[in-house]
């Protein structure tokens, strides 16, 4: 069975570029984004995945803010995302995090090359697994990337998986299999805990993290009239951030929650258009009163 040491909300964190030109990464404000995260109640932060623009962060940008961010230990679980295009960068990635205190490891096929037939996959994953120290979780996007089936989950010893693909009958097997799911998207939240899913990955909790463990805390309790009404709020909510770049919407609406300057995206995303109605979309996904109290 899976570790149970892993579960609960999990913040897909933003990756603050300084909009100055440069579009470094801006560490403090990143750092900054997490401490408040981490007063939300969710249980930890993993870095560097799709609403992170991962794939946009240079390897050595990554290490440095993931030393920074293991240096300041905020109390949260921290899964990094590996999602570099190749097997040698990857296992590279791995070797740095061996030295730190994941609670796992997120990785992503290389996402080039489609199809990706199974044999193909577990020729990847079996040498990450071998370096790793950490319990390593598959990112499973179907979307975006190279999918990773439900067979090959069970084939190896992964911890489980990051199920953004949703598709009936997937999390049932990885779970059938004796391994972990971690939710990719809130509209699932409710549905796959209901059958053992362990936790969830949310982009939403980077500004609304309050609502989002009380959805997940309801449907692990089974309170199905709280969740049914906070489930109501995210999903409009979450098509909200899909008018425009979600990462660029999702900084917006974390910095005007806590006020720390959260910067630009980095190409091929674009900026928010100015005058953008962060206020009115924090009104929607806090519902009524706000889970949270005041903003």
């Amino acid at each position: 069975m899976p570790e149970r040491t892993i579960g609960g909300v999990y913040v897909a964190n933003v990756t603050p570029f300084k909009d100055d030109g440069t579009l470094a990464v801006d560490e403090g404000a990143y750092l900054e984004h997490v401490a408040w995260l981490s007063e939300g109640g969710v249980r930890g932060v993993v870095p560097f995945g799709t609403n992170g623009e991962g794939p946009s962060v240079a390897m050595e940008e990554k290490l440095r803010v993931l030393e920074a961010l293991f240096d300041r230990g905020s109390g949260l679980q921290i899964i990094p995302s590996v999602m570099q295009t190749n097997l040698p960068d990857t296992l590279r990635m791995i070797e740095f995090l061996n030295g730190h205190p994941a609670a796992a490891v997120l990785v992503l096929p290389p996402y080039y090359f489609k199809p990706a037939d199974a044999e193909g996959l577990k020729r990847f994953y079996e040498p990450v697994m071998e370096a790793s120290e950490h319990s390593v979780v598959a990112y499973h996007i179907p979307k975006y990337a190279v999918p990773v089936p439900a067979e090959v989950v069970g084939s190896l010893p992964f911890w489980g998986v990051k199920d953004s693909g949703g598709e009936p009958g997937y999390a049932e097997t990885v779970l059938g299999a004796g391994r972990g799911v971690l939710v990719g998207t809130e509209d699932d939240v409710r549905s796959r805990v209901g059958i053992g899913a362990q936790g969830a990955i949310s982009a939403l909790a980077n500004f609304v993290p309050e609502e989002v463990v009380a959805l997940y805390d309801s449907a692990t309790s089974g309170d199905d009239s709280v969740g049914e009404e906070l489930a109501g709020f995210l999903l409009e909510a979450r098509a909200k951030t899909k008018e425009h770049s979600s990462p660029a919407v999702l900084k917006r609406l974390a910095q005007e929650r806590h006020g720390v300057p959260m910067g630009t995206v980095r190409p091929p995303f674009v900026p928010l258009p100015q005058g953008y109605a962060a206020a009115e979309v924090l009104r929607i996904a806090r519902g009524p009163a706000g889970t949270g109290g005041a903003a």
